[in-house]
């Protein structure tokens, strides 16, 4: 009993001895932090950073002005890509060849129509009902700074103006830019149907 006696004493005076250094330490460190005045800010070597613009601003970002020019441009473009009509276009790239204005001189010289005309149940409906298709475009969201993507769906009017055909496809576009003499232009698109 007395090896139990001692080890039990030794413990006790151990957990003591741990439990007021914590005590000390904590206390020194709070009084510390109290005496001790605020440090001054550093000083950086950096020049000061340019003044961002308020929301309040009266004139937009150029970067919003170009992106919004950017936006409209691929609308302009994916509504004249997505208007065809079967009895005048060979093909649905003859409406790609209409927006080449919109694009680059090399991406219009680079769009290669297929030799064989545009086929499919669709289409041959469409040029039986003398029906021309009537795009809806809509800015697709979630796209990135240096991509403009835009969604194309249609319908197919008749010449009386009656919906002959409502498909449930879309056209996912993405335009890419760049300014060629002062004039923003589409540099690179690609599409894709979902």
């Amino acid at each position: 009993m007395k090896r139990t006696t001692i080890l039990t004493v030794i413990i006790v005076v151990f957990l003591v001895a741990v439990g007021a250094t914590v005590w000390a330490v904590q206390r020194t460190s709070a009084e510390d932090e109290a005496a001790e005045p605020t440090p001054a800010p550093a000083q950086s070597s950096l020049p000061p950073a340019a003044p961002q613009p308020s929301p309040e601003d009266d004139e937009p970002a150029i970067e919003d002005a170009t992106r919004e020019r950017m936006e409209q441009l691929a609308i302009e473009a994916a509504e004249i890509m997505t208007t065809w009509d079967p009895n005048e276009d060979f093909n649905q790239t003859e409406a790609e060849l209409r927006a080449a204005h919109l694009m680059t001189d090399e991406l219009a010289e680079s769009i290669t129509p297929p030799e064989r005309p545009t086929t499919g149940p669709e289409w041959l409906d469409a040029a039986a009902a003398a029906a021309t298709s009537r795009p809806t475009v809509e800015p697709n969201r979630a796209t990135s700074d240096e991509v403009i993507s835009v969604e194309a769906s249609w319908v197919w009017i008749a010449d009386d103006g009656a919906v002959t055909s409502n498909p449930t496809e879309r056209r996912l576009f993405f335009f890419t830019f760049e300014e060629a003499d002062g004039e923003l232009l589409i540099s690179d698109y690609s599409w894709e149907s979902v």
